[in-house]
């Protein structure tokens, strides 16, 4: 039983990612994740996101920016989705707009529109 109970509380973590070409952006979206996420994990380009999404498929939340090179955020989000349907994900871009039924943020943005963003998609369903 208590296996089970440990099992559900490790469960109920909040485990985020950012995915962005540029470490400065990366770096502060991340501090912001750290602030609703229990763990966050970096990566410069999609195929960085692939493999700690392979490694890690806990994590439940990513922030992508769009433009980036190797695997652009479509494509990083479209094959994530593949291998985990649930997964939250939140656009970034200064310059493409994903579909309206995605989440998105546009550059530059303040910290305090990164966090509402964060809390509206990790409390939908």
């Amino acid at each position: 039983m208590s296996d089970e109970m440990e099992n559900n509380s490790v469960s109920h973590q909040r485990i985020g990612m950012v995915v962005d070409d540029d470490a400065l952006v990366r770096e502060s979206v991340a501090e912001v994740l750290e602030d609703v996420c229990d763990r966050v994990y970096r990566a410069s380009n999609g195929i960085e996101g692939m493999e700690l999404l392979q490694m890690h498929p806990d994590i439940s939340v990513v922030v992508t920016d769009i433009a980036m090179p190797r695997l652009d955020g479509f494509g990083f989000a479209s094959q994530a989705r593949q291998l985990h349907p649930e997964l939250k994900v939140l656009f970034l871009s200064g310059l493409l707009r994903p579909p309206p039924s995605e989440q998105f943020l546009a550059k530059p943005f303040p910290a305090r529109a990164l966090v509402s963003a964060l809390h509206n998609l990790l409390e939908a369903p």
